[in-house]
């Protein structure tokens, strides 16, 4: 169905993808993964013959999709042939209701209109968005637009799907929900190709694993854990554990008569505040109130992960952080210079160089060439982006726009900085060194930040927030937080390593950490 043979593009930087030989037949879920920036974004593209017709590099080798010229595809046959959907869903929307959404698809095919009535009213209730219909995707949240997109993407029947990072921004019950949403459309016959990082959740629905690497497929199936870990990346964290042990039993260390004694998790910081947020509610025009009666403080080294699930109000709530909202009622207090980082870092870049992003916020506070360029130097290695210095922004991958992005917020050296949604393009290894790194440059900042992933808020934060219905439920150390919420009967089901390590009494590590605390028997 979907076959690419010795395909290939070449950027107008110089940046070279392929060649590439890459087949999925129909039934097939085929997961594309490999460290950020290696081409997986770029192969999907030419599956679907987007840089055939709109790019300006050079294309080799043969692409074919259901036996056609994905390039050469009219809109009303492509929409029955190939559904696309991007890494942002902001640009895929084209309708201004949810509802007009999932239609445009079946008009472009010339579906009658009772049929088109009765699949949007099925797409709608598949993807819990039926008292949305006739709002605007803009007044989803991130994740709920995800979801509508990758609904309009199947409403025509594509019998091939293509799909950039569609788990992104979904909290961890609605990845679980597309995922089994594409295994079964994989059941039934479709063609499947999906790059994602979000490992643990993708790869056991999926028919096989394809991993890349410099441009270059590497592994085609991934039969071992081993080639992931030589990049730095992670599969499903038991099957890593599984590795690890030989498969051996896991029990209570031996001599403790209860569980093992854990190391205060995520300790509050007791420095000075650099937030104060009091009795604060929100609402959107002519919506009712998103966020209400909410009240939060956060302290100078803190490590804040807000969690919740699609539509919590997590993105409003750090507008309000950031001043970038107003509230309807309450005060906002705020000690020091705050920086947010937007969910789509291409709002946030626009200079010609990743060097001059760096540069712009401290020559704008007229800090003199050596403080800019020591500033630019720290963050860039802070990144991993000390090599991109030179290259345009637009010219790099999601992944890497993202970390541009955070590295020019922390040039300007914030005591608050805020991201939504820093997984999002990035795999596990970069996610991890550039959490890792952000306490340095940040120095005695705090960093707050909105992620649906559990496994990242468990490593990297001290302190979770959960948020349901626009209100705090939630508020202490990450595990033991986390497990409440989950019981509490929120769309938050901890990974199955954290639940493991609840289990056994252990602190979360990953797999090769926890080999310090328990022992295989």
């Amino acid at each position: 169905m979907i076959r690419l043979e010795g395909a290939s593009y070449r950027y107008p930087a110089g940046v070279f993808v392929g060649p590439v030989d890459l087949r999925v037949a129909p039934g097939e879920l085929v997961l594309l993964t490999g460290p950020t920036g290696c081409g997986k974004s770029t192969v999907l593209r030419l599956a679907a013959g987007l840089l055939q017709r709109h790019g300006h590099g050079r294309v080799g080798g043969t692409v074919t999709v259901a036996g056609h010229d994905p390039a050469s595809l009219v809109a009303a046959r492509r929409v029955t042939t190939i559904g696309f959907v991007g890494q942002d869903p902001d640009d895929a929307v084209v309708a201004g209701t949810c509802a007009a959404e999932l239609a445009f698809g079946l008009e472009s095919a010339g579906f009658p209109p009772a049929r088109i009535h009765a699949r949007v009213s099925e797409l709608l209730a598949t993807l819990a968005l039926t008292d949305r219909a006739e709002r605007s995707p803009f007044a989803l949240s991130g994740g709920q637009r995800q979801k509508l997109v990758i609904g309009a993407a199947v409403a025509a029947g594509a019998r091939a799907l293509l799909l950039d990072e569609p788990l992104s921004q979904l909290d961890p019950e609605g990845a679980q929900a597309v995922m089994a949403l594409l295994r079964g459309l994989a059941d039934e016959g479709v063609a499947i190709l999906c790059v994602e990082h979000r490992l643990e959740i993708a790869m056991p629905l999926a028919t096989r694993t394809v991993l890349m690497d410099q441009g270059r497929v590497v592994a085609d199936p991934l039969t071992s854990a081993g080639p992931l870990r030589a990049l730095g990346l992670h599969g499903p964290a038991l099957d890593e554990l599984a590795d690890h042990t030989g498969g051996r039993v896991w029990r209570r260390r031996a001599g403790t008569d209860g569980p093992v004694p854990a190391p205060p998790e995520g300790a509050v910081s007791r420095g000075t505040e650099v937030i104060h947020v009091s009795d604060v509610s929100f609402a959107w025009p002519g919506e009712r109130a998103c966020i209400t009666d909410t009240s939060l403080r956060i302290t100078a080294g803190e490590r804040v992960a807000i969690v919740g699930a699609n539509g919590a109000g997590k993105s409003t709530l750090l507008g309000l952080v950031s001043g970038r909202l107003r509230p309807l009622r309450g005060r906002v207090t705020r000690a020091g210079r705050l920086v947010e980082v937007p969910q789509n870092p291409d709002l946030a870049l626009f200079n010609e160089t990743v060097r001059a992003e760096l540069a712009y916020g401290p020559e704008e506070a007229r800090l003199d060439r050596r403080e800019v360029a020591t500033r630019v130097g720290g963050a860039a290695l802070a990144l991993s982006i000390a090599d991109l210095l030179d290259r345009p922004p637009q010219a790099l991958s999601r992944g890497q726009r993202l970390r541009t992005a955070v590295a020019a917020a922390l040039t300007c050296a914030p005591r608050l900085l805020i991201l939504d949604e820093p997984t999002s393009g990035q795999d596990r290894g970069q996610v991890d060194r550039m959490l890792a790194g952000l306490p340095i440059v940040l120095g005695g900042g705090a960093l707050l930040f909105a992620s649906h992933d559990l496994d990242v808020v468990l490593r990297h934060a001290t302190r979770v927030l959960v948020l349901d219905g626009g209100r705090i439920v939630g508020d202490g150390p990450p595990l033991a937080t986390l497990q409440a919420a989950e019981d509490r009967g929120l769309p938050l089901p901890l990974p199955p390593l954290a639940r493991l390590c609840a289990d056994l009494g252990v602190p979360y590590r990953d797999p090769a950490a926890l080999l310090a605390w328990v022992e295989a028997a």
